[in-house]
């Protein structure tokens, strides 16, 4: 089960655990130091040791022999914690005193440079150990003297070092942590007041909030909420607007379907009668178009909300099937449709997006040029890629649409003209399939034509051939 922790918590954490790992590695550290300055102050006394038995080495008789007696090597022996170990040899090996077995071989070259200290095994046990030259400065009378006891008493005070400093060290973490602990919730104290505030908010509440002394980074979050709630007021100021748009709309012809009806119902002329039910129909119609555009708008804002279910689509082929699909009402009004693909290729004019968006998106275009240019005129659609894009190009050579009506042409049931068979939506819908698709859309000049060019710039998938 995965516990979330609280801002306070995971801060302590990430403080507190770098700190624990510090204090680990420095009672390691100290242990060592201490382990280190122990060895020095109990080598010197088991060098002085070595060089006591050092002095009782000499000739006697032509031979050399270890001048001490019982007792003086009980008093050297004698240690109420750890056990001494002695040896004393001449260079050939013949032991003069002490254990027969040698711990350490050193060379004679190695011990001329001085005393050599060491750690070995001795007995199943670790002792520290110190071997020199006995008469260095007479070779014929030279012997080996090693020296070396266990570590009973060496221990003790370097951990008694270790866990003074560990006690104090952690201590003084433990107060850091508080005082960290105290800063944090002072810290997040705004936050935790912004997080009540907008939960005890009315979910129709979207008004800014106050913004009190902080530090900056939650001014950041507290403004960031404002900007925040207030595109959250404009959509709803839209949406509502939009609705009054739609009631608006659908007010009208259904005004006019119950006169048509009641003509209908009072004509005695058949002839008067199925006139008005073919008005009748004809607005049925145009409600049908309208609902349908409605809904197509819907699916592309929630595209643009949820995310798109991306694949790749071939934009080349998505122009080929809606010319197809549109080449009926382009010959009923004499229209012809030319297409034009440059650098066309396999993958030139690949996108990602939803396949049936970007049909809607193009079919709504070639529908506009189709619908608004005089009977006989003509449509051109292009594709073009270049620097990683896609541009979707549709141009007619109809009379355009005024200059001072392009701000408002992607706007929800704007219209450039009072007659028509339009409802407002289409340019609104292809507004928001772009929009889902990361794409550009907008009304440009044509240089070649004097009717209306639409460009719309798509981020391209893969590479051109």
């Amino acid at each position: 089960m995965n516990t979330r922790l609280d801002l306070r918590s995971l801060l302590l954490l990430l403080v507190g655990g770098p700190l624990f790992v510090l204090l680990v590695i420095e009672m390691l550290i100290t242990f060592g130091i201490g382990l280190h300055v122990t060895n020095q102050v109990f080598d010197r006394w088991l060098l002085d040791s070595a060089y006591s038995l050092a002095q009782e080495v000499r000739r006697e008789n032509g031979e050399l022999v270890l001048h001490a007696d019982e007792a003086a090597i009980e008093v050297f022996k004698w240690d109420e914690l750890d056990e001494v170990f002695y040896r004393v040899s001449t260079l050939e090996g013949r032991v003069l005193g002490g254990e027969n077995e040698a711990w350490v071989n050193l060379k004679i070259a190695t011990l001329e440079r001085g005393p050599v200290f060491t750690n070995v095994k001795l007995g199943g046990e670790w002792v520290r150990s110190v071997t020199l030259l006995a008469n260095a400065e007479s070779p014929g009378d030279s012997a080996v003297v090693s020296v070396a006891e266990t570590l009973h008493k060496r221990i003790p005070p370097s951990r008694t070092l270790m866990l003074e400093v560990v006690l104090s060290k952690a201590a003084m973490i433990v107060v850091a942590l508080l005082v960290v602990a105290f800063a944090l919730g002072r810290g997040i104290r705004p936050l935790l007041r912004l997080s009540q505030e907008l939960a005890s908010r009315s979910p129709r509440d979207l008004t800014p909030i106050s913004t009190p002394p902080a530090p900056k980074e939650v001014r950041t979050v507290i403004d960031n909420t404002n900007h925040l709630l207030e595109r959250l007021d404009d959509a709803f100021s839209a949406r509502e607007q939009f609705i009054g748009n739609i009631s608006h709309q659908l007010k009208t012809p259904l005004a006019g379907i119950k006169l048509q009806a009641q003509l209908a119902l009072r004509e005695q002329n058949l002839d008067a009668a199925h006139q008005a039910l073919e008005r009748i129909c004809q607005t049925t119609d145009a409600m049908t178009h309208l609902n349908n555009q409605l809904l197509k708008l819907a699916r592309a804002e929630t595209a643009s909300g949820r995310g798109l279910r991306n694949e790749p689509v071939a934009l080349d082929n998505v122009v080929r099937e809606a010319a197809e699909s549109l080449r009926e009402l382009a010959r009923g009004r004499n229209v012809k449709v030319h297409q034009n693909f440059s650098g066309e290729s396999p993958e030139t004019f690949t996108v990602t997006g939803e396949h049936f968006l970007l049909r809607e998106l193009v079919w709504n275009l070639m529908e506009n040029g189709i619908l608004y240019v005089p009977e006989g005129g003509n449509v051109w659609v292009e594709l073009k890629r270049a620097s990683g894009s896609i541009r979707l190009t549709v141009k007619d050579d109809g009379l355009g649409i005024p200059r001072e009506h392009w701000p408002q042409i992607f706007e929800r049931f704007f219209r450039s003209k009072i007659s028509g068979e339009g409802c407002g939506l289409g340019l609104a819908i292809v507004k928001e399939i772009a929009f889902a698709h990361g794409a550009s859309v907008e009304l440009q000049q044509a240089p070649d034509t004097t009717g209306a060019c639409f460009v719309c710039i798509f981020p391209a998938m893969g590479k051109p051939a």
